[in-house]
């Protein structure tokens, strides 16, 4: 056998094949990849393979068994059990990969392991179509990569796959270094005190921060950048401030290169005016052009409103002088200083009565001031029949399950006004000393949605003298069991009075009443003198009948 490790050696392979080309006998490639490696791979990829004359045999042979890859003379390479063979009849034809199209991967182990590989891949000893190669980081000294059919190392859970030739070169482990500063430790985290007026720019005054990476977890090492109003801070993702982890979304996250996130912040824009000699700042602050601000450190806007109503809008942290009411900071791009604070009427019906609702007589009825600026403000009504208003929030909103009406607005105290129009308004009290004499917009509220209810119902309101409580009962028809007890308990099949207006129940006391008590005293009048046992009184006490039943015909 045969070995060529120079090229002298490559100038008398050639001078042998020219002369056995002339004679019978064939020079064939002959190794095994148990004893030999490189057997399996491509010729000229990762050296040359040793070589053998055949005198006897006119055939070179190729041949993969148990994974296992042979080269050699004609019969004598084993074939029994191949998943593939091959046979030719030119010198040196048993060259190259087979079966052709396997996947080739970077294969190493160990420390060396680590860095991006040097030596071309090879071919995956099995040929499965379906193969893929691995890098499989374990730390900075430690790495392994090949195919994962091969089944030679168990993979973590941060190993890399991939599935093309050579793809599994990526460096393994590397240093990342970030800028780290605080604008509020000291100047110049937001931009370069020196560089303001160029287009692009870094901040330079800045310390550094490091931290090892490993391939397979950079999704979880970058360096950051966080704007939140009139502060900046810069870092590594493994010392983000305990402070800014509920952010950790909003950072603005980079890897692409050492000092990434040094960048300048891009000048804020403001709206800048006070409304003590500019009126617009406070009621038409939308034709009030924005301005870049003049201080490289400002990164927020502010908006702030005095004691004395006036409006002052700028470019940074919100000032801290005396009559200060109200003030709020942003840090969106141009003029986020333009939104108004809000005040809203605020009520409910279960404290406030009907007037929340109808606001013909509104009661205990507050101002509210909206947490955020430029809130809406809402009037809900709800499928109960009850009423609400105040600002939008996390829980007073138009989505609630049970507002059955809601009305929103922009502006300040816009939530005024009757809500619902569209629902029809009754009077709704039992008993209390208001549902006997009604006056204007007292108890009227919109009528409850029930479950179920047809949308073809005629609305309708009731009123009747409930001859069991003896009291006065007031209210809708859609409420199925008020109307139930209206035709029951109500002392004459006419006495359940129903219509059809807005706030139209509103009889008096006595005239509901009056019927069920000259009843009353009818049948009084009737025991008194059905308790003479004497024939003559008795006839009396007959001929009374006709009378009280004209009596009672006129009054109803």
């Amino acid at each position: 056998m045969l070995g060529l490790q120079t090229p002298r050696h490559l100038i008398l392979l050639l001078l042998i094949v020219l002369l056995t080309g002339r004679s019978t006998a064939i020079v064939c490639y002959k190794c095994d990849s148990i004893a030999l490696p490189e057997c399996s791979q491509t010729l000229g990829e990762v050296g040359v393979l040793p070589y053998v004359e055949c005198p006897t045999q006119l055939t070179c042979a190729m041949s993969i068994v148990d994974s296992i890859t042979y080269r050699g003379c004609g019969a004598e390479t084993p074939t029994t059990g191949a998943t593939y063979s091959k046979s030719c009849s030119s010198n040196l034809c048993n060259a190259g990969v087979y079966p052709p199209g396997r996947l080739k991967c970077h294969h190493c182990a160990g420390q060396d392991c680590v860095a991006a590989p040097g030596a071309k891949p090879k071919p995956c000893r099995n040929h499965l179509e379906e193969d893929q190669c691995y890098t499989d980081v374990i730390s900075s000294s430690e790495a392994y990569r090949g195919c994962v059919s091969e089944q030679n190392h168990t993979l973590s859970s941060a190993a890399k796959l991939c599935e093309i030739n050579g793809c599994n070169e990526e460096q393994g482990a590397w240093t990342q270094v970030c800028a780290a500063c605080d604008s509020a430790d000291a100047r110049g985290c937001k931009m370069d005190l020196f560089q303001v007026n160029t287009g692009r720019c870094n901040v330079t005054l800045f310390e550094e921060c490091q931290q090892e990476v490993l391939l397979g977890e950079e999704e979880d090492k970058y360096c950051f950048s966080h704007r939140r109003l009139s502060r900046v801070v810069r870092g590594c993702s493994q010392t983000i401030p305990a402070d800014l982890v509920p952010y950790k979304e909003e950072l603005e996250k980079c890897r692409t290169s050492d000092y990434c996130n040094a960048g300048c912040i891009t000048r804020q824009k403001c709206l800048t005016c006070n409304s003590l000699d500019q009126e617009l700042c406070r009621t038409n602050v939308t034709a009030i052009s924005n301005t870049t601000c003049g201080s490289a450190e400002a990164s927020s806007c502010f908006t702030c409103e005095y004691s004395n109503w006036s409006v002052q809008r700028g470019c940074g942290a919100a000032p801290i002088n005396p009559g200060i009411l109200n003030c709020y900071e942003c840090d969106e791009k141009d003029g986020c200083n333009n939104k108004d604070f809000t005040r809203c009427y605020q009520c409910s019906t279960d404290q406030a009565g009907a007037g929340c609702a109808n606001w013909e007589r509104p009661g205990e009825i507050f101002i509210e001031e909206c947490v955020e600026p430029a809130t809406s403000c809402l009037t809900v009504s709800y499928k109960n029949g009850t009423t609400s208003r105040g600002c939008q929030k996390a829980d007073f909103n138009c989505t609630s399950e049970n507002a059955a009406n809601c009305r929103s607005c922009l502006g300040s105290f816009c939530n005024k006004g009757a809500f619902p129009e569209e629902r029809l308004w009754c009077h709704q009290c039992e008993g209390v000393q208001d549902c006997e004499e009604i006056s204007s917009g007292q108890t009227a509220i919109p009528c409850p949605v029930q479950a179920n209810e047809p949308e073809d119902l005629k609305e309708a309101c009731l009123e009747y003298f409930d001859t069991h409580s003896k009291q006065i009962v007031r209210g809708c028809r859609s409420n199925p069991e008020l109307y139930y007890e209206c035709l029951l308990r109500s002392n004459h099949h006419d006495s359940c009075r129903i219509c059809h207006g807005q706030a139209c129940n509103n009889s008096p006391g006595k005239e509901l009443r009056a019927g069920y008590e000259l009843e009353t005293k009818a049948m009084a009048l009737l025991q008194a003198r059905s308790s003479s046992t004497s024939l003559k009184n008795s006839k009396v006490g007959y001929g009374i009948w006709p009378i009280l039943s004209v009596i009672y015909v006129l009054t109803f």
